[in-house]
């Protein structure tokens, strides 16, 4: 039998070499930026030349590396673009007026040691749950249709929430319009999440809506290392599965 060609899934090794080369790209490039700026009056006096000459072939290796570990595990723009931020954010330090450079300059440093490992970190734990590359809104909401009465659905969605890890306490509930609101309390992956559920009748049975968010904002900030996606499934797992057992 012929071997089955397994799609690429992306390497780490090849992605990151290609990655801290272009990193070292655009903090050299930015560093000879101030110096040229420092240096010359003009801007045709610059040395851009010699400049390509070194850079060309590393930025073209940079790039084969990404291509070659990038596959579909990793993201350009969410993995590879802080990094070059960070990068070009370190090479550029030195164009800012002092009094602007006590306060920003001492920012820098803290985002790339501290924030930015923490968000790779995060990336790291969506990958390994398969889901890196899902927008957030659809990752950490979920739709599951269930055969069974507007009452029986919502009961179960209250038992569900026994399935999450944490004590997740119920802060709203309105049977008639379908809602349950519930919160968790922090934990080891974030400052706790707020789980709704909205239960829909629907011609051939019922229509439950789960979505969890993190409880503080903005949202565009939180890392969750995929906490939320991991609710939404437990969730849905614990509704099916209960359904199963009751032979409906």
């Amino acid at each position: 039998m012929a071997k089955r060609k397994t799609k690429n899934t992306g390497s780490p090794l090849w992605f990151w070499t290609g990655t801290l080369v272009l990193a070292l790209i655009v903090f050299v490039s930015s560093t000879s930026i101030v110096s040229f700026v420092e240096r010359y009056s003009k801007i045709s006096e610059w040395p851009i030349l010699g400049m390509l000459v070194t850079e060309v072939p590393l930025i073209l290796f940079g790039v084969y590396c990404l291509k070659k570990g990038k596959g579909n595990a990793y993201s350009l723009k969410a993995d590879l673009l802080p990094v070059l931020i960070v990068s070009s954010l370190f090479g550029l330090l030195r164009l800012m007026t002092p009094g602007i450079y006590y306060w920003v300059g001492s920012g820098v440093p803290v985002l790339a040691f501290v924030f930015l490992p923490i968000y790779l970190l995060h990336r790291r734990a969506l990958r390994k749950m398969g889901v890196a590359n899902i927008p957030r809104g659809e990752r950490n909401r979920k739709i599951i249709e269930l055969q069974c009465s507007y009452n029986e659905a919502f009961s179960l969605c209250i038992s569900a929430l026994s399935s999450v890890e944490g004590r997740a306490r119920i802060s709203e509930i309105d049977k008639s319009s379908g809602s349950i609101v519930a919160k968790t309390g922090p934990n080891m992956k974030g400052w706790g999440e707020v789980i709704t559920f909205d239960v829909r009748e629907v011609n051939d049975g019922v229509e439950i809506e789960v979505r969890s968010e993190p409880r503080i904002r903005p949202q565009l900030l939180v890392l969750d290392y995929g906490k939320n996606y991991e609710n939404v499934e437990r969730i849905a797992d614990f509704l099916k599965s209960e359904r199963v057992k009751s032979g409906m």
